[in-house]
């Protein structure tokens, strides 16, 4: 029984590593069709233009090139661009080469590659014409893939977009804050990274990026937005974690904040709300312990609970109810009435 059985996980054995080798097979035969057939159709008809006879110049390319972009021909643009590249290394025209290229890119949905192209443009360029274009760009494409836009397999044109970018969105994000400090993308991009980082569950960097746009820009449209995504933070950490006191203490700040900044934003009222998530779940052990004392006629001891629980939690729903508590409380230890004394003296 024990040969039997060891002959049949050799088998099992066999079987999984035959699995391996033909995903391994079909895997590497879709690579090089990709690589060979897909992508090298463009690179065979830029070669076809490098191999060509050098009688164009690099001004014919360049004017080549801006015939492409005005007829919004974007396949022709990125492969003149290269042969642009190839044949003329040391081109003052090859940095703007790169901007148009990047256009080309995001125009038919490439935006890893467009990205590529821009940072090209921005590092080989020393006064770019099209610096704020160029960012302006960038930021889009880090729109794109916060709003779950993929990036090309292995970094191949012909492969397919599924490798998820978001992590490239944040790179994109952080270059625009460094690059253009004051500048309007970069109230935005702060806005983003917050928000991306807040679905990474990375909350300290979260809360430090809604921080800086507020500080950085205390009147532009974002800032109400950045309060409440602070807020949002500490409510799914509240969530997450076990209850903290600190972070209640540090929403409750932000919202005073945001109140100050921000007298009569209709918002106000969302990021209440979430305060008064995060005070129940403080709160709601103190009203269950002054109720258990008031049902056994303690209630001195359920009073102190009551009282405590709302001037501490003041924003939680436990409050009203423990100050309706403190208040039936109030007119059962009230003296009996001189009339109904009376009257209990005359029976």
């Amino acid at each position: 029984m024990q040969k039997i059985g060891k002959i049949e996980a050799i088998f099992e054995i066999h079987e999984f590593m035959s699995k391996i080798m033909k995903t391994y097979v079909l895997f590497t035969g879709c690579f090089l069709l990709f690589t060979a057939g897909g992508y090298g159709e463009e690179t065979s008809e830029a070669a076809a233009e490098v191999s060509a006879p050098r009688n164009k110049t690099a001004y014919d390319y360049y004017h080549d090139l801006l015939s492409a972009y005005q007829a919004e021909n974007w396949k022709n643009l990125i492969l003149t661009a290269k042969a642009l590249h190839a044949s003329y290394e040391e081109s003052p025209f090859n940095a703007e080469a790169h901007y148009y290229k990047g256009v080309a890119y995001y125009h038919l949905g490439d935006y890893d590659f467009a990205n590529e192209s821009f940072s090209e443009y921005l590092r080989n360029e020393t006064t770019p014409k099209f610096f704020e274009d160029a960012i302006e760009y960038k930021f889009q494409i880090a729109e794109k893939f916060y709003e779950g836009a993929r990036r090309h397999f292995l970094g191949f044109q012909k492969l397919p977009r599924i490798i998820p970018a978001r992590d490239e969105a944040l790179e994109i994000y952080e270059e625009i804050i460094t690059t253009l400090p004051r500048h309007d993308l970069t109230a935005r991009s702060l806005y983003k990274k917050g928000c991306l980082l807040y679905e990474f569950n990375d909350y300290k960097p979260s809360v430090e990026a809604f921080q800086v746009l507020i500080r950085r820009f205390p009147r532009h449209y974002l800032s109400p937005e950045a309060f409440l995504g602070i807020q949002k933070v500490y409510l799914k950490q509240a969530q997450q974690e076990f209850p903290d006191p600190d972070i209640l203490e540090l929403a409750t700040i932000n919202l005073q904040k945001f109140t100050e900044s921000f007298p009569g934003e209709s918002r106000l009222e969302d990021a209440t709300k979430m305060l008064t998530q995060m005070e129940d779940s403080f709160a709601q052990e103190l009203f269950e312990t002054g109720f258990f004392y008031e049902k056994t006629h303690k209630l001195d001891a359920a009073a102190i609970y009551y009282a405590n629980l709302i001037t501490k939690y003041p924003y939680s729903t436990y409050a009203q109810k423990a100050q309706r508590h403190l208040e039936k409380i109030a007119k059962r230890k009230e003296p009996p009435r001189s009339g109904k004394k009376q009257k209990n003296a005359a029976s």
